[in-house]
């Protein structure tokens, strides 16, 4: 009887002594997964290089354009127009702002923009300067200014017959001193004769009669925002062939309020004569109020003028069109992180946009560019009205340990399909360890972490405990064997 309780305490001793060792292998080999070696390795989104624009090359900032002038200086500033194919004269007004003396002054022209409206290149030529002593314009013949003096090149030459009619900035270099020059450029405008000897086209179509138009209308800045200051050219033209018009007034108006003189400026201007068949070329300054409604504001033009003949008086009516928008004012809270990152699971990231603009957004998109992530669908949001909010729900699988460089990418369209985007860091630690096949909430599949790559590798355990169970099991019987013969002798 000793001898068996011997024999079942050794073989529990041995069972339990292998199941101790065993465990901590189990743990090790849990903890220590072995990858996949046929799972793929995402490509890496590429990221755009953004190309510099080119710079044009300064000049030596010392002769600059004249803006501020008397009285009797005004005309030589005016923008000057010709129909094409006719010869057109405009100046070109210079200032010597910072040079103690500047000498051999020189003008050449290099380019126009949007294209070059001139059949040759145009002449230009010192033509009249400022006498500060006895306030007034003298001729211009020494081709120098000491500083603080201005002077003005006059510029001739003729236009093409297909030039296209509209505004053209036309750029010049200004020469002195032996090796320094400066860039300067003004405006003209080419007209288009029509058949009745005036002209059509431009920003409207309305015709004044007798005899004055609004032959055309263009603004310096695209797009106009509410709240900004807007510069409106007019090319207002006599259509007459037998008579000149003076005194001419033109009152600007808006019904709504929202298109009003800038500030320093009136919504009266007096412009005075215009002789026959010719025109005058304005630059009014304008402030958009900021609460204006992104459409196009109206703004009405009342010409009040004389014939010289008889001097009869004359009212005709305009309008304007100003296509008004209203900038997008965006608010996106950073990227939150739902789940704690491992390498090859998903992790569920939100973004919130608000729309705080005072127009809609159009073809709102969320996803994710980078190295080290995956996305499993971008978010598209649609449309976001004024004041609306877009909550994009993203799910990620990072495929890099460590400090993800990865960002959020949220981008927008404004009325005109112009798109803007925004890139927010995520700002994520990966985890090296895998958590495992973890899936998404709801889906009622989740497993423990580990299940699966610590099974591939701890076969030899289930085999050497399935052995400890055998040897048990054969000493059990191998005792209950011997106990039932001594019983069957005890019997005997």
């Amino acid at each position: 009887m000793r001898n068996t309780r011997k024999i079942k305490l050794f073989a529990v001793l041995l069972a339990v002594t292998l199941l101790m060792t065993a465990l901590p292998l189990y743990s090790a080999l849990a903890d220590d997964p072995t990858p996949d070696p046929g799972a793929a390795t995402p490509t890496p989104t590429p990221t755009a290089t953004p190309t510099a624009a080119p710079t044009p090359v300064p000049g030596d900032g010392h002769i600059f354009l004249l803006q501020e002038v008397s009285e009797e200086e005004k005309a030589y500033l005016q923008t000057e127009s010709a129909y094409a194919g006719d010869s057109i004269t405009f100046y070109v007004p210079i200032i010597n702002k910072n040079l103690e003396s500047a000498t051999g002054l020189s003008c050449e022209f290099f380019s126009a923009s949007p294209q070059d409206p001139f059949a040759t290149k145009p002449e230009c030529a010192p033509f009249r300067t400022w006498d500060s002593v006895n306030s007034k314009l003298i001729d211009w013949t020494t081709a120098t200014l000491a500083i603080g003096d201005r002077a003005y090149f006059k510029v001739t030459g003729t236009l093409l017959a297909n030039a296209t009619p509209g505004d053209y900035t036309v750029n010049f270099v200004v020469k002195y001193n032996g090796s320094l020059q400066d860039n300067i450029s003004v405006n003209i405008v080419v007209r288009e004769k029509s058949s009745e000897g005036g002209s059509s086209g431009g920003g409207s179509s309305y015709k004044s009669k007798p005899k004055v138009i609004l032959e055309s209308y263009s603004f310096s800045e695209s797009p106009i925002y509410a709240g900004s200051t807007v510069t409106l050219r007019l090319v207002i033209a006599n259509t007459s062939t037998r008579e000149a018009i003076t005194n001419l007034t033109l009152d600007l108006s808006n019904e709504a309020g929202v298109i009003l003189p800038a500030p320093g400026g009136s919504n009266s201007i007096f412009v005075g004569t215009i002789e026959k068949d010719d025109a005058r070329v304005l630059s009014v300054k304008l402030q958009v109020d900021p609460g204006a409604e992104p459409k196009s504001q109206l703004l009405a033009i009342k010409l009040s003028y004389e014939g010289t003949r008889n001097r009869s008086a004359f009212d005709e009516t305009a309008s304007v069109s100003i296509p008004v928008q209203q900038k997008a004012r965006v608010l996106i809270n950073d990227p939150k992180i739902y789940d704690d990152p491992w390498v090859g699971s998903n992790v569920a990231v939100g973004v919130t946009l608000y729309n705080l603009g005072k127009t809609t957004l159009y073809n709102c998109m969320v996803d994710v560019v980078g190295d080290g992530v995956t996305l499993e669908e971008s978010y598209f949001g649609g449309n976001i009205a004024a004041g609306g909010t877009m909550r994009a729900d993203l799910n990620i699988i990072p495929t890099i340990a460590g400090q993800s460089e990865a960002k959020v990418r949220v981008t927008y369209e404004d009325v005109n399909g112009n798109s803007t985007e925004e890139l927010l860091p995520m700002n994520m630690l990966v985890n090296e360890e895998s958590a495992g096949e973890m899936v998404s909430p709801g889906d009622g599949t989740a497993e423990i972490p580990g299940d699966k790559p610590a099974s591939a590798n701890i076969g030899w355990v289930f085999w050497t405990l399935g052995g400890v169970a055998a040897v048990s099991g054969l000493v059990f019987l191998g005792v209950k064997a011997k106990k039932k013969r001594e019983r069957a002798l005890e019997e005997e």
